[in-house]
């Protein structure tokens, strides 16, 4: 099978040099695309020459051409920068032109890869769930699978990068949280979005141990009109709505985990009723497994996308400590 296909998206930041040791450490041995966007000059520039009155048109141009191309000279400095931070990949410095914003840029770029991979920036203690404002829009927008590595990933000499990558199949352990050699955890809910993840993971880990989960809640257990009015018949039918509910759930498990295994994964299912929220669930869940990688669908679609990815996405890619690969349902 050929070797998994990275577009990194590398700005010389902590966070990008974090995510392409990451990235190295769970795909060793792909080929990768280390990609850096060079910053365009500022709007308005050539429109504020008309106060250069004692300059020359000719020599203003020749200084904004200068400009551009020391940029590009830097970025491409940054972009090798970032090749040293990926060892372990087959991997290539790409300078894009300059452009702003700069996720078009980074979308442009990916055409063609398995994943894009982008680091979270603002993943600090003060500020949890607000990411930078690139990767915020690679989640919005981008129409291939995208791998956000929280910051605080250790991809350091005897962490996440020191372990067994996952493309050697290695099996999970609930020893080390966040190993590289830890299960891959899928959030799964039967839908097209959900479907997707699966199909993507499988296509990049190959016989990885997977467990898909599928977590509900139960609007007639946590309910306290509900369990106010179960009694007699009333609680019978409650009690028979509530076992349906457990029934279909159990079902969507075993969905998600023929497509995981048809996909290629050595999966295995649970369903979790959960009270606290899915998100909040999964990401326990996450944590109590060791897990290397989570894997969910973004429920948005087309122009919604743009403005809303899916409360569950959104909430694993803001709070969990492990990378996430969200991906989107196929346009129809």
């Amino acid at each position: 099978m050929a070797a998994a296909q990275l577009a990194i998206a590398y700005d010389g930041s902590p966070s990008a040099a974090n995510a392409a040791r990451t990235a190295a450490a769970l795909f060793a041995g792909a080929r990768a695309k280390i990609v850096t966007v060079p910053a365009p000059l500022p709007h308005g520039v050539h429109a504020a020459s008309r106060f250069l009155m004692n300059v020359p048109s000719g020599t203003l141009d020749r200084a904004l051409t200068e400009i551009t191309e020391q940029t590009v000279e830097e970025a491409r400095v940054i972009a090798a920068e970032g090749v040293e931070h990926a060892a372990g990949l087959e991997a290539e410095a790409l300078v894009t032109r300059p452009h702003e914003p700069t996720w078009e840029a980074l979308l442009e770029a990916a055409r063609g890869a398995d994943v894009l991979v982008c680091g979270a920036r603002g993943r600090s203690d003060f500020a949890r769930t607000i990411l930078g404002s690139t990767s915020t829009s690679l989640l919005h927008h981008a129409d291939l699978p995208l791998l956000v590595i929280p910051d605080d990933v250790d991809a350091s000499p005897g962490g996440l990068a020191s372990m067994e990558p996952l493309a050697q199949g290695a099996p999970g352990s609930a020893d080390a949280a966040g190993s590289a050699h830890g299960p891959i955890v899928v959030a799964y809910d039967g839908s097209p979005a959900a479907d997707a993840a699966i199909d993507a993971v499988g296509r990049l880990l190959p016989g990885h141990a997977a467990l898909v989960v599928h977590v509900y809640m139960s609007q007639y257990r946590d309910s306290h009109a509900v369990r106010a009015l179960a009694h007699g018949e009333v609680g019978e039918i409650v009690q028979a709505l509530d076992e349906a509910l457990t029934d279909e759930a159990t079902e969507t498990t075993q969905q998600g985990v023929a497509r995981a295994q048809a996909a290629g994964l050595d999966a295995t299912g649970e369903t979790i009723e959960a009270s606290k929220g899915v998100w909040r669930t999964i990401t326990a869940l996450v944590e109590e497994r060791g897990a290397s990688l989570v894997v969910t669908g973004s429920r948005g679609i087309g122009g919604a996308r743009s403005v809303l990815i899916g409360s569950v996405s959104s909430g694993l890619v803001s709070h969990a400590d492990t990378p996430v690969l969200v991906a989107h349902a196929p346009e129809i």
